[in-house]
């Protein structure tokens, strides 16, 4: 795995964080992908301690823009994208009927719309080169659609 570059959303606390170290255990260059700079940057102190190479890059995964940009950023720093893994996602803990419809939005734009750009993407890199997986998205590394 040294040679693989790998990304992952969410990055910066939780599931994503711990997924990026495991990465980093394993010796691969990571890129790091979420808006919190002091998770980001403690991620990344992880996954160095770890074994691996982290790249820090903030972005908001509900912003397709941001995302697009920050997988080319990854790709010229740590080379092609191997790995892409969908992880960002947001919530709100409270009754129904006090969430309110902004909430509701930004849940949904995260943790559904970050997750479309993130596979939008990464298969925009791998399809080209016809290689690359999305774990996730249940994607196999030859670009066949499987149903995970």
């Amino acid at each position: 795995m040294e040679s693989q570059t790998v990304v992952v959303t969410g990055a910066s606390a939780g599931i994503g964080r711990a997924t990026a170290r495991l990465f980093g255990e394993r010796g691969a260059s990571v890129g790091l992908i979420a808006r919190g700079q002091a998770g980001l940057d403690g991620a990344a102190r992880e996954v160095g301690e770890a074994g691996g190479k982290a790249l820090v890059v903030s972005a908001d995964v509900a912003d397709y823009d941001q995302l697009t940009s920050a997988a080319r950023q990854i790709e010229e720093r740590l080379g092609p994208i191997d790995i892409w893994v969908n992880v960002a996602f947001t919530s709100v803990f409270a009754p129904f009927a006090e969430i309110t419809a902004e909430e509701f939005r930004r849940v949904t734009e995260v943790s559904y719309l970050g997750f479309v750009y993130g596979t939008m993407a990464a298969l925009s890199r791998m399809r080209p080169r016809n290689r690359g997986t999305i774990p996730a998205a249940g994607i196999s590394t030859t670009g066949n659609f499987t149903r995970a």
